[in-house]
């Protein structure tokens, strides 16, 4: 394996945990927004403005990324996880 090889897969792990990084912080900040509303509302509201506005592969990344370790999320993103719609071919 070449030098050029594992820096091109160590740039593409990068960008995934980037990417991943990324999604949090953004459902991190509609979950912000709704956390003043009632518990179940709130849930309700964050799903419905992921699966609205997010992309299918976003929706899959996000997915992807936090089923296995939801702990990871607040608790009202641990919440809206079964809610969101997969991306496609899931």
């Amino acid at each position: 394996m070449t030098e050029a090889t594992l820096t091109e897969g160590h740039d593409a792990a990068d960008h995934h945990e980037d990417n991943v990084a990324k999604l949090r912080r953004m459902a991190g900040q509609i979950a912000d927004f709704f956390k003043v509303y009632p518990e179940e509302e709130a849930a309700a509201s964050v799903a419905d403005h992921i699966n609205q506005f997010w992309t299918a592969r976003m929706r899959g990344d996000f997915l992807a990324a936090f089923a296995a370790r939801p702990e990871d999320l607040p608790p009202l993103l641990r919440r809206v996880l079964p809610r969101i719609k997969p991306g496609r071919g899931g």
